[in-house]
């Protein structure tokens, strides 16, 4: 019952999230339809692996933050933030702060390379871990 409930949880959260964005100045006409879609799935991400964990929202919610600011510079069309922010996340799932689990920030670190286009992220951090994972190591 707690898995349901927190994943109904997770769900509201997610649609409260989007409505905000939905209504906020400049609204997602601001950018073009679909350039937001990598955002919303890595957002999604971070709330599974919040629900996953049955970790308190506390431990995720430095990654919500992190991610609202990463959607702000992306509807007012400043590129160079939005790479600073994401890569700021990246940063904070490498040192695991708030004290998220070494799995989970290891899934959505790797969750990151898949979807969030190549100019908004430093790809060299993945390199490595890319490399392992297609010879069957673990990742670092």
């Amino acid at each position: 019952m707690r898995i349901i409930r927190d994943i109904r949880w997770a769900a509201a959260l997610f649609l409260l999230l989007t409505s905000v964005i939905v209504v906020a100045p400049g609204g997602p006409g601001a950018t073009l339809a679909g350039e937001q879609d990598w955002l919303d799935a890595m957002m999604q991400a971070v709330l599974v692996e919040q629900t996953k964990d049955g970790s308190e929202t506390s431990l995720f919610s430095p990654y919500v933050a992190q991610l609202a600011r990463v959607r702000a510079h992306l509807l007012n069309g400043e590129s160079e933030a939005v790479y600073r922010a994401m890569n700021r996340f990246m940063e904070m799932l490498q040192a695991r702060e708030a004290g998220i689990s070494q799995e989970a920030a290891d899934r959505l670190f790797d969750y990151c390379y898949v979807v969030t286009p190549a100019r908004y992220h430093d790809v060299s951090r993945h390199l490595h871990r890319l490399s392992g994972h297609q010879v069957g190591a673990p990742s670092a």
